[in-house]
């Protein structure tokens, strides 16, 4: 009788803690690819010009973690998206620096699809920050204050979150959702990664 009740008390503390890991809020992987196929729309390769500005500025690529299926990971890497979108959310909202040869058009196309991760994914926002992150954020901060290198932090800034969503959507796929596809642009279809 006593190794019963055991056995089931186990069974409902791991169906809790497996309900507690999950988690409670997905973003959808379309959105999240069409949005990172914009940002590559928006302009070309890293500009070589920048390539003295780009010491300055390096993602830890550690905040990424490798592809795994414990649903911690899964949140963890949403987190990342998410905080990095919204970050960047707060430099998009600028002014467009001179030199800067990225479409206004594509900018604010871009931006809708951010804005609507922001929507989806608000349940992440009461999770804590990456220190590293914050870090990151602060040094592109600081680059697109420095006088003639505003051009250069942006071009990095979009380098980098180019490298996340493709990171996040191929290192951590199942951790999206992949339901209805949004439809694309007027003008433009969607690229494969």
């Amino acid at each position: 009788m006593l190794v019963s009740l055991l056995l089931i008390l186990l069974q409902v503390c791991s169906q809790l803690l497996t309900a507690v890991a999950m988690p409670t809020c997905l973003l959808n992987g379309h959105v999240v690819q069409s949005a990172h196929h914009m940002l590559r729309d928006l302009g070309g390769p890293f500009p070589v010009s920048c390539w003295p500005v780009n010491v300055n500025i390096s993602f830890p690529s550690s905040a990424l973690t490798a592809a795994s299926e414990n649903h911690l990971q899964c949140r963890k890497a949403l987190r990342v998206v998410y905080e990095s979108l919204q970050e960047a959310g707060l430099i998009f909202e600028e002014d467009l620096p001179a030199g800067l040869t990225w479409g206004e058009e594509k900018l604010q196309r871009f931006q809708h699809l951010q804005f609507r991760l922001m929507e989806e994914g608000e349940c992440l926002s009461g999770v804590d920050g990456s220190v590293a992150l914050s870090a990151y954020f602060s040094n592109v901060t600081a680059v697109l204050e420095q006088q003639g290198s505003a051009a250069c932090g942006w071009e990095a800034l979009r380098r980098d979150l180019l490298w996340i969503l493709k990171s996040a959507l191929h290192q951590h796929h199942n951790c999206f959702t992949w339901g209805q596809k949004p439809r694309p642009p007027r003008d433009e279809a969607p690229r494969p990664l």
